[in-house]
């Protein structure tokens, strides 16, 4: 079955190793719901303040050469990535700064998933944890897959922490799509921290009509720090993908993501989809 909202899904690529980890995730998860792949590069040119008006027109002349040649580079990449998968995905160059270009095109292209690579904590490029991974994570309307490495395959095995608020339940709710569309086992996780409330009773009454019928939710509780608690069951068993609701909050005049949310996509082994809020 298709997991509701992702008619469209949203790869950014800038041509390393990593953002190939990432298309193959995306590529995966398009073949599931029979869903439309749209791999995406950002280039972009700005001429310092101190070139003349001559050497502007000719440098943006070569940029537009550039960007013919971009479009055959992106199609040379996702070819050489996804072999015959390739023919179903849609190209896209972009002008403009990556994290401005990925926000836009998501709205443009109707996404309802947008899939990128980070490094995570450490390791460095352009588009690393902290810059424009982070921004994306912050401002986008839609989930974002954030993945670090390679997969194992298939998504065989999906966590799920859960809290008895509104963006968890969205969260497990498209949990529960994609575990019925993969054939996954679902693993609920609720971390009782020292002032929380105790587990939600029942995590079926959460999920989609379709799917609470076959519901099928191992439930685990553990106690602790809830970042520290996701990351480590994480780790002790094979899971493909960890799904968690994002809540964001208004500080200022922009929106930031709790702890929790931040040291799970940074520090987690698995891919991790981030959930907001669905507009209502």
């Amino acid at each position: 079955m298709r997991p509701a909202g992702f008619e469209t899904i949203l790869c950014p690529v800038d041509f390393s190793e990593l953002s190939g980890h990432a298309l193959r995730h995306a590529a995966r998860l398009a073949a599931c719901g029979g869903t439309k792949l749209v791999a995406l590069y950002a280039n972009w040119f700005d001429a310092p303040p101190y070139f003349t008006e001559g050497r502007i027109e000719e440098l943006t002349r070569e940029f537009r050469d550039s960007q013919t040649e971009a479009e055959q580079s992106l199609a040379a990449f996702v070819k050489s990535t996804l072999g015959e998968q390739a023919a179903a995905v849609e190209i896209r160059v972009a002008e403009g700064l990556p994290a401005d270009v990925i926000l836009a095109r998501a709205g443009d292209a109707g996404a309802g998933l947008i899939v990128m690579g980070t490094h995570g904590r450490t390791g460095y490029n352009r588009w690393m944890m902290g810059s424009v991974a982070e921004r994306v994570l912050r401002e986008s309307p839609v989930p974002l897959l954030t993945v670090r490495g390679p997969s194992g395959g298939t998504v065989r095995r999906i966590l799920c922490p859960v809290t008895d608020t509104e963006v968890s339940r969205e969260a497990l709710g498209v949990a529960a799509e994609l575990a019925g569309c993969f054939g996954a086992t679902l693993i609920a996780l609720h971390v009782r921290e020292p002032h929380a409330v105790a587990a939600p009773p029942d995590l079926c009454a959460w999920m989609p009509a379709e799917e609470r019928a076959r519901c099928n939710v191992r439930e685990v509780v553990r106690h602790g720090d809830a970042a520290a608690e996701i990351v480590g069951f994480a780790a002790e068993e094979p899971f493909d993908l960890l799904v968690l609701g994002a809540p964001r909050r208004t500080f200022f005049d922009g929106l930031v993501l709790g702890t929790t949310t931040l040291r799970a996509v940074r520090h987690a082994p698995c891919p991790v989809l981030t959930v907001g809020e669905r507009a209502r």
